[in-house]
């Protein structure tokens, strides 16, 4: 008997099942089996033949996956619960994370952006077609969801006609500036009468990345500083595309040309290091892949696509000459300067003026008016340990010095009291427990978006919890785990609520630390030992380290139990 199941969508999830709706993924048309997700980890192709390196793949947890059933249909909803899509489900089947890693990265290391997407899947996929439950909804929800200027596959493939130019696809998940603009102008001149897409992805990309609305807003201004073509018309097109990145390198920008081949494009712009996360810790560049691996990758397969890549290396400011050229590792001329992603958002979190040479006018503009400082972001502080540790006195004493030494609005969120008003009937079971901390989470979370800080009080007693926290208010702000690590002996000589008394008694059920276990952090930002730490000495720890990672500036912090001034 077929049965219907409803599936709230992740923001990675929406933006595949946007682009398998609209033919971007084609010759996909759903979610993949469990046949083809091996076949694209071991091949690269789907058992049709079709060349396809990434997997797409609808995640699910293990209890929607012990329901499903082959035939069943898997109603897939937006954030609000509107559907959106809806997926006949040919196949459930365990994610193979280890394989994937191996195959998709090359390595399981945590540092890995794209490793750390994929820890946070959930631990099943289903398979199959998806359709759109009503075109008209799908319609308006594609322009609700998505930044402008975002535009189907068939609708840009009408403007290629209109244009009646050979079209060149340029892929980026940064802001655009000099050096790319003097690379997508080379592909331009190699091709001869041609048009340009600018294709931002919009969808998630790697955590500390430009706000794809910001991108957007840069590349715009970008566009206009381009020539015009012989006719007098733009020489460039700029689309946004609601595409979530995997941070796969050679892989992914395998997969990038395919999606823009579906876009109606004959040239696919290769550079260097494409969706590479960068910050590799073992390799003296930071690159997880070698930079023009990518490009070696297309002249393998090279006759099972029909766009063309265009092959180019990096380019870096002359400043002798002027001007952006090409540069080539272990160029001895010194005449180049080069400035990675990374050194641009850093200069921006610290609101340094970018140089002059690095783009037009216009998009330094945009760039550094809309860059926050690292001062200024949004910052969830969250206080694990067992009940009576002192989270709540830590994180009340840091609110006073904050409320005083910073800007920002500070809220504290106690545990005990957030269950009053958002968590009321909920009971202490590991089951209630993680329901209690994704409604702080997502308060904080709001919070953190607005730029405040939140200060958090939770015991908090799962690493899984705890990480799902870390993970949600990353997507807006920094997050900080202080484990205040008082052994239990300690917390029960204190129990200023009495708990430990009454669990003792068998008055309180499901207590953490005599009941339940508390499993301690693994890799918390701060230890704080408060039976060997006063209040004092606990708060010049956590603020030396939030000033160290310049998350606040509190000068000349005075003892918490100074003497009054006469």
């Amino acid at each position: 008997m077929k049965c219907d199941y409803p599936w709230i969508l992740t923001d990675r999830q929406r933006c595949d099942v946007e682009l398998l709706l609209t033919g971007a993924f084609a010759p996909l048309k759903g979610f993949m089996t469990e046949k083809e997700y091996r076949s694209v980890l071991e091949d690269m192709i789907l058992p049709s033949g079709a060349l396809w390196p990434i997997p797409i793949t609808l995640d699910i947890s293990r209890e929607l996956a012990e329901k499903l059933q082959a035939g069943d249909i898997l109603h897939l909803l937006r954030e609000d619960n509107s559907p959106v899509a809806q997926i006949k489900v040919n196949d459930v089947y365990p994610s193979d994370l280890p394989r994937e890693m191996q195959q998709i990265y090359g390595t399981d290391h945590q540092d890995h952006a794209g490793v750390a997407i994929l820890t946070k899947r959930h631990p099943f996929y289903v398979g199959g077609t998806v359709s759109e439950t009503n075109p008209t909804v799908s319609e308006m929800a594609r322009h609700v969801d998505f930044l402008p200027p975002y535009r189907k596959p068939s609708e840009l493939m009408e403007r290629w006609k209109q244009i009646g130019k050979p079209v060149i696809a340029f892929q980026t998940r940064n802001p655009m500036h000099g050096a790319h603009q003097a690379l997508t102008m080379a592909a331009l001149r190699e091709v001869g009468d041609s048009h340009l897409l600018l294709h931002p992805a919009i969808g998630p990309t790697n955590p500390g990345d430009v706000r794809a609305a910001q991108r957007i807003r840069a590349i715009l201004a970008l566009a206009k500083t381009y020539p015009q073509d012989s006719g007098g018309f733009p020489v460039v097109t700029v689309a946004s595309l609601p595409l979530a990145m995997r941070m796969a390198g050679p892989r992914e920008a395998l997969w990038h040309a395919i999606i823009r081949q579906n876009f109606g494009a004959q040239y696919f712009i290769v550079g260097r290091a494409p969706a590479d996360p960068g910050r590799n810790p073992a390799c003296s560049d930071g690159y997880w892949w070698p930079p023009f691996e990518a490009q070696r990758l297309f002249r393998e397969v090279s006759r099972q696509l029909t766009i063309q890549p265009l092959f180019y290396p990096e380019y870096a400011w002359h400043h002798s000459r002027r001007e952006f050229l090409p540069y080539h590792d272990g160029d001895q001329s010194g005449c180049f300067i080069r400035l990675s992603g990374s050194r641009i958002r850093q200069q921006l979190q610290r609101g340094e003026a970018l140089p002059e040479w690095y783009a037009p006018q216009p998009v330094r503009d945009i760039l550094q008016a809309g860059a926050v400082p690292q001062e200024r972001r949004g910052l969830v502080i969250l206080f694990t340990g067992l009940s009576a540790a002192g989270k709540s006195t830590l994180a009340k004493a840091l609110s006073n010095v904050l409320s005083i030494r910073d800007a920002r609005p500070v809220t504290l969120l106690d545990g005990d009291v957030v269950r009053r008003y958002l968590s009321k009937g909920l009971g202490f079971s590991p089951e209630d427990r993680h329901q209690h901390l994704e409604r702080v989470a997502f308060v904080a979370q709001l919070i953190s978006r607005h730029g405040g800080i939140a200060l958090v009080s939770l015991i908090a007693p799962y690493e899984a919890d705890r990480r799902l926290f870390r993970n949600m208010i990353k997507k807006d702000g920094t997050f900080v785990e202080v484990y205040m690590s008082a052994p239990l002996n300690v917390c029960e000589q204190r129990d200023p609520k009495g708990l430990y008394a009454q669990a003792r008694a068998g008055q309180v059920q499901q207590m953490t630390g005599l009941d339940l276990p508390y499993e301690a952090p693994e890799n918390p930002d701060v230890v704080i030992d408060t039976s060997g730490e006063s209040v004092d000495m606990a708060m010049r720890h956590l603020v030396d380290y939030l000033e160290q990672h310049q998350l606040v500036t509190v000068e000349n912090l005075e003892p918490l139990f100074a003497p009054i001034i006469p």
